[in-house]
């Protein structure tokens, strides 16, 4: 199983991305949007999992216990810089980045040992595109530069997700494997 851990969004934060999606279209740079769908916080992704694993990440993720909170998401950039993107993200509010980075910490270092390693500081965002070419690189620097301030909405973080990912031509299809609430 291709797998992960992710914090989603309540539809009124998904509306509100996909409408920053909508302005990056406008743009007519060459950009994959992110399904809206498929709109969530990645907590930590694990990669392809045997069943053995699987099992291992739900026992360390069940024995968590992780207090929720109240953020703000807010904010669009890109990785790794909104001059040359090859990703585009909404962030979370600066002020609330320190609610969410111990939770992802935490699960980050529960499921140390399992799948895929990525030694890349964690960065709470949640990807809306993902660049294909260079194509209209300036126009969507500009239309970078007139949303990097836009906000989309309050969530209550109550759970996080076990999600496995199916690969399609028509893009990834994420279920979710096990929910695990945060207090």
């Amino acid at each position: 199983m291709r797998a992960f851990v992710a914090l989603e969004m309540p539809g009124n934060v998904v509306d509100s991305l996909f409408r920053a999606q909508k302005e990056l279209e406008t743009s007519g740079a060459d950009v994959k949007l992110v399904e809206r769908e498929n709109l969530h916080l990645n907590l930590k992704f694990l990669g392809e999992l045997g069943d053995a694993q699987v099992s291992e990440v739900r026992s360390r993720l069940r024995r968590l216990s992780l207090g929720g909170a109240d953020i703000i998401v807010r904010g669009v950039g890109a990785f790794p810089t909104p001059a040359r993107p090859r990703v585009v993200w909404a962030g979370i509010a600066q002020e609330d980045e320190p609610l969410v980075i111990p939770i992802a910490r935490e699960v980050i270092g529960a499921l140390e040992g399992i799948g895929e390693r990525d030694d890349r500081p964690f960065r709470p965002h949640i990807t809306l595109a993902r660049v294909r070419s260079g194509r209209n690189m300036r126009e969507l620097a500009e239309v970078l530069r007139q949303i990097a301030g836009m906000e989309f909405g309050t969530v209550s973080l109550r759970e996080f997700k076990l999600k496995s990912s199916t690969l399609t031509p028509n893009g990834p299809i994420y279920r979710d494997e096990e929910v695990y609430l945060l207090s």
